[in-house]
């Protein structure tokens, strides 16, 4: 059995593919297999992927039916035989080393280890790193954590999961924010993780990718993983930070509010604007700025959002 499964879940990605595959492919570690799930590609993708299976055991091929990335990461979950799991997107790419420095950290009773990436724009070469590591056993320490280190803590692909953690559970179809709502699930059941300073996944922005993409009506997908955020944390006696989360939506909702009114989405608009109030009934959320200004003024009148969005608009901002 291989030591590492690497699901790179692909869709329309011909021009991208070769430098991931050659970062995987050329793992110091050569105990993995690589999962390539053809999501449905329209261009040449899939044929790339065949070609890179006939060339190497150690690749294995999925094609399937369009379903987005959770079902592509699913699809390869189910192929999975590794003992420890990496999600690599097909247009971004790892250090070399990366397999092998992981699993120096890795004990059969670790749930994961992270690790972070760098933005590029796929110039990113890694770097010789010795990698400082600590020890969380606690998940109100790895939701603490979560919330101190950002971006980088929320991504399903920096870390090296041990597959324990995918038993029964799988990334929710049809939504965005896929790894967020991960988290809620799997954090609260985690009992160690081992956290390094190590740079090894290059996240690479691209103009198709879906960071660069404008407002879409999915976007507001994040409100109900943030409420059940907000709920785990209370559970876990984490009230600052459950507060934290609440103050995250309403300044998530103020930014896609006025995303959606310049953008037409008139439907989108309104709910939007019923939750930015619905929020700022919250007692004392912690904001400032702007942020504030709205929450204070929405505690009073929802003519106020609009207040915000005209302001906003004179200011060249919306």
């Amino acid at each position: 059995m291989s030591k590492v499964s690497i699901i790179v879940p692909v869709y329309n990605i011909e021009n991208y593919l070769s430098r991931c595959m050659e970062s995987l492919l050329g793992q110091t570690c050569r105990e993995v297999e690589i999962l390539l799930v053809d999501d449905g590609s329209t261009d040449g993708s899939g044929r790339l992927c065949d070609g890179y299976a006939q060339r190497d055991s150690r690749v294995k091929v999925i094609h399937k039916e369009n379903g987005g990335l959770s079902d592509a990461r699913n699809a390869g979950l189910d192929a999975a035989k590794g003992e420890w799991l990496l999600f690599v997107d097909g247009d971004d790419y790892l250090a070399t080393n990366a397999v092998e420095m992981l699993l120096s950290y890795a004990g059969e009773d670790t749930d994961f280890v992270q690790f972070h990436y760098r933005e590029t724009d796929g110039t990113w070469q890694p770097e010789s790193q010795s990698g400082e590591a600590s020890l969380c056993a606690d998940p109100k320490q790895m939701f603490q954590r979560l919330y101190g280190l950002g971006g980088v803590a929320a991504s399903s692909c920096t870390k090296l999961w041990n597959r324990r953690v995918f038993d029964g559970v799988r990334f929710q179809k049809g939504i965005l924010h896929e790894d967020e709502e991960l988290l809620n699930r799997v954090l609260p059941g985690c009992k160690k993780a081992v956290y390094t300073d190590l740079v090894l996944y290059g996240y690479v922005m691209r103009p198709g990718s879906i960071i660069h993409a404008g407002f879409r009506p999915k976007q507001m997908d994040i409100f109900p993983i943030m409420e059940d955020r907000a709920r785990v944390l209370e559970e876990l006696e984490l009230g600052e930070l459950a507060a934290k989360t609440y103050g995250k939506m309403f300044q998530t909702a103020a930014w896609q509010y006025c995303l959606a009114r310049r953008g037409g989405f008139r439907q989108e608009q309104k709910a939007l604007k019923e939750k930015i109030v619905s929020l700022a009934k919250q007692p004392a959320l912690p904001l400032s700025g702007q942020y504030k200004l709205l929450y204070r003024g929405a505690k009073v009148t929802p003519a106020a959002v609009d207040g915000y969005y005209f302001v906003r608009r004179l200011c060249g901002k919306s």
